[in-house]
């Protein structure tokens, strides 16, 4: 929890879900975030099926620019997924949930953490992972919101790992060109090789063919229409998230970490 806040702290970005203050009471540690009514990307994915390569290419360069700033940072974010990418008012998607998100000051980590569809091989071989553990990531997202379904679905998550480490998951007829270069240059099983990861870093995603007609000024500015604007009635409409019962309060908590730092 207070590496979660500690790595939010650090970061100020337009795409990335803003931290105001952490706060405690007797029971609970409360982190307020900015408020972001269009929902999940993964609520507007399973209404729709599927998405558009255009539509695909305005979600996956917002979240290009996030990760620019990130590993500027040496963060490497480890939790790519349309539940985590959340939309505001507007449409555009903003990263939350920085649970996984781990700041790399010394090189490589080798914790085993992520969702299994989107786990890259050396995470699951336990080889030691860095920033290119996104990139990967990345490829993973842009197939799942093209298809409909991740490039390495199975029911087991056994089964998930050996298609991840087999590598090379078909392309769909139906993917122009440009898209099944940019996802195979995503899904290299060699970290190295990369795209992100390579020489240029994020810039040689940016500059890559599936981007070319792109206006990322005008992403970056806000003045881009987002493919789809979410229904949002009133300042307090929630009615874009499922609810849950928030069940007891935890009991009274002892532990008193020093929120300020």
């Amino acid at each position: 929890v207070l590496n979660e806040m500690r790595v939010m702290r650090k970061i100020n970005h337009p795409f990335i879900a803003k931290l105001y203050v952490a706060l405690q009471d007797r029971h609970n540690i409360y982190f307020v975030l900015e408020l972001l009514q269009g929902g999940e990307l993964f609520t507007h994915l399973r209404n729709r099926g599927k998405l558009s390569e255009q539509a695909a290419r305005f979600y996956a360069a917002t979240v290009v620019y996030a990760f620019s700033t990130l590993h500027a940072k040496k963060i490497a974010y480890r939790d790519l997924k349309p539940e985590n990418l959340v939309m505001d008012s507007q449409g555009y998607v903003k990263l939350v949930d920085f649970g996984l998100a781990k700041q790399l000051l010394s090189g490589k980590t080798w914790t085993l953490c992520g969702t299994p569809d989107y786990l890259a091989p050396e995470i699951i071989l336990n080889e030691g992972h860095d920033m290119a553990v996104d990139y990967w990531a990345l490829g993973v997202l842009i197939f799942e919101m093209v298809v409909g379904a991740p490039p390495f679905y199975a029911e087991d998550p056994m089964e998930v790992y050996e298609k991840i480490l087999s590598g090379n998951p078909a392309m769909p007829t139906f993917f122009t060109r440009n898209l099944s270069d940019l996802i195979k240059k995503l899904l290299r099983s060699q970290q190295g090789k990369r795209l992100g990861n390579t020489r240029g870093g994020t810039a040689a995603v940016v500059k890559h063919k599936w981007f070319s007609s792109f206006d990322w000024a005008s992403l970056e500015n806000g003045e881009m229409k987002a493919p789809y604007t979410p229904t949002v009635a009133s300042k307090d409409d929630v009615t874009n998230f499922d609810r849950f019962d928030e069940g007891e309060l935890p009991p009274v908590s002892d532990w008193n970490p020093d929120l300020s730092k």
